[in-house]
């Protein structure tokens, strides 16, 4: 990605608004992740998936809140840079977002995540803020190329609106 894309990309997520709506979530409580870490293992479970998140975007990285099948150094840093992040994707469309194979999607190929973790396929619902801004995402990711339907998106649906009950209950 180059630097203006790195810009543009900053400054959709950085703004304001939507930092203030971030900074109003404990984000580092310590007890979060064992009440998210289940709501994303029954997720994984419900759709077959060997990963499932949740993850807040900052305006420059990933970070992990929630989270089950994770391994390697994903899983020590709990996070990675906002541009490498297919839940970026799905904060700044504002909805779901799915790829079904991104080792041939061209916004994805080229991405180093897909080359480093052998990532194929992601589905992905955005956790809306009760201000309306979107804070990060709820996630499943496979290894295998797979297209993820409607139900499947429900499932991750359910899945974020426990999310944020959570994230509500500890702010």
């Amino acid at each position: 990605m180059d630097t203006a894309s790195l810009d543009d990309l900053f400054g959709r997520l950085g703004t304001p608004r939507r930092m203030r709506s971030l900074a109003g979530y404990n984000l580092f409580a310590p007890q979060l992740a064992a009440e998210l870490d289940p709501v994303c293992a029954r997720s994984a479970q419900r759709l077959g998936a060997p990963v499932s998140l949740i993850s807040i975007i900052l305006d420059s990285a990933q970070y992990i809140i929630g989270s089950t099948g994770l391994e390697g150094w994903i899983n020590q840093v709990q996070g990675m840079p906002a541009e490498w992040s297919v839940c970026t994707h799905t904060v700044l469309a504002g909805a779901p977002y799915c790829v079904a194979d991104a080792t041939t999607d061209v916004r994805h190929e080229r991405n180093p995540l897909i080359g480093m973790t052998g990532l194929r396929s992601y589905a992905g619902v955005p956790l809306q803020g009760d201000d309306g801004e979107y804070l990060g995402a709820h996630c499943v990711l496979d290894t295998a190329a797979r297209t993820f339907g409607e139900n499947d998106l429900e499932v991750l649906r359910d899945g974020a609106a426990e999310a944020m009950r959570v994230l509500r209950e500890r702010s």
